[in-house]
């Protein structure tokens, strides 16, 4: 976890996410979660693949953050994720951008 210009940023360093992955991950979303930052990025750059359990965290993070209104960004997603995305119908419920410096430009943008 890093911040860019106090944005709370999770990078994402498996190359899989899968269920035995997913404990950790989402201990460490949730923590960041339960100070109630206004804004989360998370950067999947270096994912090659994750299950349906670790889009259930990804929902989890959401659905809290949406709770007290804060908002979460995915960037860096890839060609094979950005289709499962598509296929369950998740890209309608996430804001993604390419990069982590084109989803603060567009944070700050909302300032």
């Amino acid at each position: 976890m890093h911040e860019r210009d106090g944005i709370p940023c999770a990078r994402i360093t498996a190359a899989q996410l899968h269920m035995y992955f997913i404990p950790d991950l989402k201990e460490k979303l949730l923590d960041t979660v339960s100070s109630e930052p206004d804004n989360l990025i998370i950067d999947l750059t270096r994912v090659e693949y994750l299950d349906s359990s670790a889009m259930g965290v990804l929902f989890q993070v959401q659905k809290k953050m949406h709770a007290y209104g804060g908002a979460l960004y995915l960037v860096g997603i890839n060609a094979t994720i950005e289709m499962v995305f598509k296929l369950t119908k998740s890209d309608q419920h996430f804001t993604v951008f390419a990069d982590e410096k084109a989803a603060v430009a567009a944070i700050q943008s909302k300032r």
